[in-house]
């Protein structure tokens, strides 16, 4: 069983298949028979006082697994309203006791700073990670999980590198919005960390049950 954390594509109907899907526009597009995460994502905050009440509900719903994705993006819309909304989000997740999906662009330290502010306590999920082993390791530190996506399929992207190294119990992938296979990102997983594709799914799935609760 393929499972792919994080995706904007629809919930799958291969059974061989579980999509994680992350709604933002659509807050209430949460259908049963799927997983979801919801969230209010930092590059689209017009009517963020409407959705995170809306989110308020739709956190409750036993189809959404995790809260974002959320967090903090410096290439885009207006930095300190993302703060205060992805503040308001980590104490949602706190009080439903469900991991946070981080979309996090050039403000990893910030992110971090935030997270101790609000004193996170569930799990968090670093998506699409794509960045040296240097900042994986900040964030492993933290007790932190990393999610990688398509970047792993070109050795030269530092995502590549980092999956070598990270801990077996503290990563997931994912496809994000990129044209590619679930399949395909464990294939490479698996020669990134020199095993079989096997031993990919199990791991993953571990995870997934310990800190998506599945």
């Amino acid at each position: 069983m393929y499972i792919d954390i994080h995706t904007h594509k629809p919930p799958a109907a291969d059974a061989n298949e579980i999509r994680v899907c992350s709604v933002y526009k659509d807050l209430d597009a949460v259908h049963a028979g799927g997983y979801y995460s919801a969230g209010v994502h930092p590059c689209h905050l017009q009517g963020y006082a409407r959705d995170l009440e809306l989110l308020k509900t739709v956190a409750l719903r036993a189809e959404v697994l995790a809260i974002g994705e959320c967090g903090l993006d410096k290439i885009c819309g207006d930095y300190e309203l993302q703060r205060i909304v992805f503040r308001q989000q980590i104490l949602l997740a706190n009080s439903c006791g469900k991991p946070l999906v981080i979309h996090c662009v050039r403000a990893f330290d910030e992110v971090i700073a935030v997270l101790d502010e609000a004193d996170v306590k569930v799990p968090v999920v670093m998506h699409g990670y794509n960045k040296k082993m240097a900042v994986a390791q900040k964030l492993l530190d933290k007790g932190y999980y990393l999610s990688f996506g398509a970047a792993i399929l070109n050795d030269s992207m530092p995502a590549a590198d980092v999956l070598r190294h990270v801990p077996a119990d503290r990563y997931f992938l994912e496809t994000d919005d990129a044209d590619v296979a679930i399949a395909q990102v464990y294939e490479k997983a698996a020669e990134l960390r020199a095993t079989a594709v096997e031993n990919i799914i199990l791991q993953v799935a571990q995870n997934f049950k310990s800190v998506f609760r599945k």
